[in-house]
């Protein structure tokens, strides 16, 4: 859908008489909605019409640009405080993961040294069964880390 004119507007711009455009559209020429005439068919009906020096049309152009810029703004560049509370939320779901963090570190090193405390014993078959959990504890972690 383009821009409308009004029927006196447009013949100003055309430089013609409003009863010139008038006849045009009982004819059947040109059409109107709700007394307005649409400008791309008014291009068409007089191709030496030149709208760009008509001041009316160039504000309307400019409001329908920046709407559409500030509507793009609005859709797909969220504001500043938008921005500011996703960041926040974003550091805090860090900070949380890297205590978690932490404490399985932690864990698995605890583990790691009681399993070293355990194969310290004369007992063969628990020294093989901690080797196997060793190994198992070890190649888990190296997958986990994408080693």
């Amino acid at each position: 859908m383009g821009q409308h004119v009004a029927v006196a507007r447009a013949a100003h711009i055309l430089g013609v008489s409003r009863h010139d455009l008038q006849k045009a559209i009982l004819r059947g020429d040109l059409h109107t909605f709700e007394g307005l005439l649409d400008l791309d068919e008014l291009r068409m009906q007089y191709p030496f019409m030149d709208i760009s020096k008509d001041p009316q049309v160039e504000r309307a152009a400019m409001i329908r640009d920046t709407a559409f810029a500030r509507r793009v703004r609005e859709e797909v560049m969220p504001e500043a405080e938008a921005l500011a509370i996703q960041l926040k939320k974003r550091m805090t779901e860090l900070a949380v993961a890297r205590e978690q963090n932490k404490k399985y570190r932690t864990l698995v090193e605890d583990l790691a040294q009681m399993l070293c405390d355990l194969q310290e014993t004369d007992d063969v078959k628990q020294k093989e069964l901690i080797s196997i959990i060793n190994r198992w504890i070890l190649d888990r972690l190296d997958e986990a880390l994408g080693e």
